[in-house]
């Protein structure tokens, strides 16, 4: 009795393993992987440059706020509107380089210290670049916008602050 529950046992196994073997399915067509990845702005807060006193611009900002974030920053984005940016916030001082590798668009690279006032820009960085865009000194924060804009709206190193905060 017990050899013959075994027997049917093994003989029930290989007809569900033949069954299942034989299964006819079709699979999914192949995705296509030619389209470059774009990933859309998210709003997460709002930025306002200010010099003087006076605000220059009004700003809408995805914040990088781990270090994911940080590393994949503004990749795979093929344009980003005037009124766009990405803020970096840091838990410390930083200071180490940004670069382009793969970053579609130009863009300004502003560093800023932790007292929110902005140490440098660098300029319309390249699409692409591998170069290491550096700060003169630690920062806390960078701002990344459209190559040219910082010196359309007249930030200046020193002098332009920060004023931001949270929408999410």
């Amino acid at each position: 009795m017990f050899m013959k529950k075994i027997l049917y046992n093994t003989a029930w196994m290989l007809c569900v393993v033949a069954v299942v073997s034989c299964k006819n399915e079709t699979q999914p067509a192949a995705v296509n992987n030619t389209q470059p990845l774009e990933i859309s702005f998210i709003k997460q807060g709002e930025l306002q440059l200010v010099q003087n006193d006076s605000v220059i611009k009004n700003l809408d900002i995805e914040i990088a706020d781990t270090d994911s974030k940080r590393q994949i920053g503004l990749m795979n984005r093929s344009s980003m509107a005037e009124n766009q940016g990405m803020l970096f916030e840091f838990d410390r001082l930083n200071d180490t380089g940004f670069w382009m590798k793969d970053t579609r668009i130009a863009l300004d690279i502003m560093f800023i210290a932790e007292d929110s006032t902005v140490i440098n820009v660098q300029r319309n960085a390249r699409p692409h670049d591998k170069n290491n865009y550096a700060a003169d000194a630690p920062y806390r924060y960078v701002l990344e916008v459209n190559g040219g804009k910082s010196d359309e709206w007249g930030v200046v190193e020193g002098e332009t602050k920060l004023n931001w905060s949270r929408t999410q």
